[in-house]
């Protein structure tokens, strides 16, 4: 069991042994195998952000995955694109999406039901509004507009500057929020492909919460988050849990008390990192040796885990300066917590940068240092391969839905610059 920060660590590693493990654990030293929703049950649940990254995360994971074989998978309910954690939206293994949904409700209605009240939102509304959603979508899958037209007159009503004030338009987009956190429906993809941010409304087949045991209490819930997150993540901080799941301290450590987990001192990263008592045998073992190499999405939970590439990089190349993600801190390799590019890892190590060339309908990459010759060689045999995918099977290589050409061209000159 998890207890305060006064218990003695259990084991002291190194950074290096540390990252072997990470690395293994993320299907990255060598393919996990299993179906697509296993990969992802084991390493993570991906963002999707629009953009061609939800692939390129499970192609470092999944050698040779087609963007069908993923998109079938959320055609099927197999995976699904829901609100998770810190309201963010990640593609969930089916099994997982019952506690997943409540856990973004629980943190969802912590400003919703003071926003509804703000916005003259009554309960009573929202569930009428959502009774006439399900009557609407009997007849096929809709987008949030075309739901709108199909709606009877008068059904939703526009906020004005009450809503406008706290961020809802109207009565639809709650509503249907309150029935997606219900299971009674569900995203799908427009055009059959996740890089969108532009999804339909179905019904689902079965509701994911027919049969499911999701636990009342929060802090049961919080332990059943923190067991994921630690098998894909661990060792790791009580600081990178809370980061991940937006709890607080007080609620991380209650749900981590709950669970076999046992601090380890990582020599420099961590005095006291936790990790499942199970897994302290593999890290007293020497680190399998790997000659992988692999080129990671931009927001790979790898890198995201554990704060961003400072870990994962030489310190002589900390100062390094780097693009950051919108209004995160940092700005080189050393401080970066959410780096604006897509990374190169020779072994379990970010040894440099990758980015599409429209241009050349080629991926550059570039590193800081020289690779052996064949470890380039290596690389090149990959970056021909991903560059395949992105021209041939999706066509683009923008990261989110507002991301753009120039911004490409722009990221593949600092890649060509190192």
């Amino acid at each position: 069991m998890a207890r305060s920060s006064t218990r003695a660590p259990a084991l002291t590693i190194s950074l290096e042994r540390a990252r072997a493990h990470w690395h293994r654990k993320q299907g990255l030293a060598e393919p996990l195998g299993g179906s697509l929703e296993e990969v992802v049950a084991a390493t993570g649940w991906p963002r999707t952000l629009g953009g061609v990254d939800v692939y390129l995360a499970l192609r470092a994971r999944v050698p040779g995955l087609k963007r069908q074989q993923l998109d079938d998978a959320v055609a099927q309910s197999r995976l699904q694109v829901i609100p998770a954690v810190r309201g963010c939206i990640y593609l969930v293994p089916r099994p997982e999406v019952p506690l997943v949904l409540r856990i973004a409700e629980e943190q969802y209605r912590k400003r919703a039901d003071r926003e509804h009240e703000k916005a003259g939102i009554a309960p009573t509304e929202l569930a009428d509004v959502g009774e006439a959603v399900l009557k609407a979508l009997r007849k096929g899958p809709l987008s949030t507009d075309a739901l709108r037209k199909a709606l009877p007159e008068g059904t939703v009503r526009s906020l004005g500057d009450k809503g406008k004030k706290v961020g809802i338009s109207s009565t639809l987009p709650p509503a249907l929020r309150h029935l997606e956190f219900e299971g009674k429906l569900e995203r799908t993809l427009e055009g059959g492909r996740l890089d969108t941010e532009r999804y339909l409304w179905r019904l689902p087949t079965s509701n994911p919460f027919t049969g499911a045991k999701v636990p009342g209490e929060p802090v049961e819930r919080h332990a059943l988050i923190a067991a994921l997150f630690f098998r894909q993540a661990g060792p790791a901080t009580v600081e990178n849990f809370t980061t991940w799941a937006a709890l607080s301290q007080r609620e991380a450590r209650a749900a981590m008390e709950k669970l076999p987990l046992v601090p380890v001192a990582v020599e420099g990263f961590a005095d006291e990192a936790w990790v499942l008592e199970e897994e302290l045998a593999h890290l007293r073992e020497k680190a399998p040796a790997t000659s992988s190499v692999s080129m990671l999405a931009f927001e790979d939970g790898y890198l995201a885990f554990h704060g961003g590439p400072a870990l994962f990089t030489d310190p002589k190349h900390h100062a390094w300066k780097v693009p950051v993600w919108g209004n995160t801190r940092g700005g080189t390799l050393g401080d970066a917590r959410h780096m604006f590019m897509r990374s190169l890892f020779d072994g379990d190590r970010l040894v440099g940068l990758w980015e599409y060339d429209l241009d050349a309908g080629a991926v550059v990459f570039g590193t800081f240092d020289t690779l052996a010759p064949k470890r380039r060689k290596a690389v090149e045999a990959l970056a021909e391969e991903v560059a395949a995918f992105l021209r041939d099977d999706m066509g683009h290589a923008h990261s989110f839905v507002l991301d753009n050409d120039e911004a490409v061209r722009e990221r593949a000159a600092i890649v060509k610059a190192l």
